[in-house]
């Protein structure tokens, strides 16, 4: 379904914006380094590995490529 592609870049999100708000404390720097860029790399990683090892459904993937 195209909600569980949805709930996915979400997850994905939150992380990213999670470890960029760590990687900007830990450069000393009062902002988000990164976030976006990083939780798009997550969500390349996680949604090909899904793919390669077949859990990931067509309509799963097409909320993924929705936004």
């Amino acid at each position: 379904m195209a909600i569980y592609g949805t709930a996915l870049l979400s997850l994905c999100l939150l992380a990213g914006v999670i470890l960029g708000n760590w990687l900007g404390m830990a450069i000393g720097v009062d902002a988000n380094v990164g976030g976006v860029g990083i939780a798009m790399l997550i969500l390349i990683l996680i949604a090909e590995r899904l793919r390669k090892t077949g859990r990931i459904q067509a309509p799963t993937e097409k909320g993924i490529l929705f936004w």
